[in-house]
């Protein structure tokens, strides 16, 4: 989220300003609901980061490729939606948007994934607050997400026709968090992301999406 996703607690997804940046005024759709207040207060956190970036913290890089044997405009319109990594996604239980935000070149979502994150022998019930932005005339879409205690991913998804009826997406994600969390949240990120990306490429192959 993904979601989803992509997964903040390394656990996410996920965005970067509040709404699509257009010439023209976008239109948008607010669905607000009991996570909204929780949205728009993790949010806030996120852009304080972003404007005064902690000095403490570590960041991480990564990218993950995969082919998918179908044509670009299906594996986009599967893979660009975050409703498509419920279930598929090892840690995702439900996305909830909160405001839909489209200007006729761009679309923006701002959602909350609702994630239990494997620490130990219990889950963590995290609520990872982010926002997608989709470019489709591009084939590319950027989610950004946050997720308590300060843990952050940037994401650009890029999607490649190779010209012989397949499509390479890469994930290229940025996992910020404090130093004593960094590695926790690369692995499981990185883990849950790959298990979702082979979950789409199987049942994109297969006819199931």
């Amino acid at each position: 989220m993904k979601y989803l996703v992509g997964c903040a607690m390394a656990l996410s997804f996920a965005t970067g300003s509040p709404v699509a940046q257009a010439d023209s005024a976008p239109t948008c759709t607010d669905t607000p609901n009991a996570y909204t207040a929780g949205w728009q207060t993790g949010w806030a956190a996120y852009q304080a980061e972003q404007k005064s970036p902690s000095s403490g913290q570590s960041s991480r890089t990564v990218d993950l490729p995969i082919t998918i044997n179908a044509p670009l405009a299906k594996v986009w319109t599967v893979y660009s939606n975050l409703r498509n990594d419920i279930g598929r996604h090892p840690f995702l239980q439900d996305i909830i948007t909160h405001r839909t935000c489209t200007d006729g070149i761009t679309q923006t979502i701002d959602f909350t994934a609702l994630e239990n994150v494997p620490m130990g022998s219990v889950d963590y019930p995290a609520k990872t607050q982010a926002e997608q932005r989709l470019y489709p005339a591009d084939h590319y879409y950027l989610t950004d997400s946050y997720d308590q205690p300060g843990i952050i991913t940037h994401q650009k998804i890029t999607f490649t026709d190779n010209g012989n009826g397949t499509t390479t997406v890469n994930e290229h994600i940025t996992f910020i968090a404090n130093p004593l969390l960094i590695s926790f949240t690369v692995d499981n990120g990185v883990s849950s992301h790959q298990a979702y990306q082979a979950a789409l490429k199987r049942d994109i192959e297969n006819g199931t999406l």
